[in-house]
């Protein structure tokens, strides 16, 4: 019961944190907020890569975070925002799952 508690009372805000992070990472074009934003999304990965459905999938949205961190050194703002969908996508799709659906 605690174990839920805990994991409750950390998944979501990071996650809300993450977004927080990559959306101010892509408008002030700073990579290290991309990079954050990737280590603040790990939790929700691990959580999602144990799941039957995305077994590997999961793992690769900090990756997303990361491209989106590297498009932003390289000046591609279109392109870093591009590559962070998939997680506000997912991210989206769990908070309509376990709130809404």
């Amino acid at each position: 019961m605690m174990i839920a508690f805990v994991i409750t009372l950390f998944f979501w805000p990071l996650m809300i944190a993450s977004i927080i992070c990559s959306a101010a990472g892509i408008l002030c074009k700073s990579s290290l907020s991309l990079f954050v934003a990737a280590f603040l999304i790990i939790p929700m990965s691990l959580y999602l890569a144990a799941t039957p459905k995305f077994m590997v999938w999961g793992l690769v949205f900090p990756l997303c975070y990361i491209a989106s961190a590297l498009c932003i050194k390289k000046s591609k703002r279109l392109l870093a925002f591009a590559t962070s969908i998939p997680v506000y996508s997912v991210i989206g799709w769990l908070a309509y799952t376990v709130f809404g659906g």
